[in-house]
């Protein structure tokens, strides 16, 4: 008599059932690293963004404008959902002219939440010939759901280099040293 080999519908449930609730255990955390890990990608983007103009400003001797755009041509007041020109203003007015030169258009503070806080209230931020900036502030990344544990914030010193905010209170959200991001606005 031959006997055949496989799992009875039972052995087959019980494992379906076990599947099932590790699934069920592993899947919070999966979103978590997720949401993390496109929050950690944005502020690294925005930092390499800075660094290029950063760079851009002491290699060509020039001023450099950072901004948020609606047309790829002119600076708007909004940063989110907008991509971010880096270019050399020759006559300040935050316009991409004929006689400017377009250093690059980036696409990283498309990504929904990224926002731009400036000096005096600008929408802007220039970096000088020295390396620093003529308007420091800070970028906040505000996840989408609106979780401020995955928030981050990019502070921009005068000095033009900018840092990652760090949590200085314990309650597992970052903030500049005096606020958690204010993502509501």
């Amino acid at each position: 008599m031959r006997r055949t080999r496989g799992f009875t519908l039972a052995e087959m449930l019980a494992v379906m059932l076990i599947l099932g609730i590790l699934l069920a255990i592993g899947m919070p955390s999966m979103q978590e690293l997720s949401a993390r890990t496109r929050a950690d990608s944005t502020v690294f983007g925005l930092r390499a963004m800075l660094g290029l103009a950063r760079q851009s400003a002491i290699t060509l001797n020039r001023d450099i404008t950072v901004c948020g755009t609606s047309d790829g041509k002119r600076c708007s007041a909004d940063w989110r959902e907008q991509p971010a020109l880096l270019f050399a203003d020759a006559n300040a007015n935050r316009e991409l002219d004929p006689e400017d030169r377009l250093i690059l258009q980036s696409e990283v503070t498309r990504r929904a939440g990224v926002r731009w806080r400036g000096s005096g209230g600008r929408a802007y931020l220039r970096y000088r010939p020295d390396g620093g900036v003529r308007e420091f502030g800070h970028f906040m990344y505000c996840p989408d759901g609106g979780d401020l544990r995955f928030g981050r914030q990019l502070v921009v010193s005068a000095t033009g280099r900018p840092r990652l905010a760090q949590d200085t209170d314990g309650d597992g959200i970052v903030d500049n040293g005096a606020q958690p991001p204010q993502c509501g606005s």
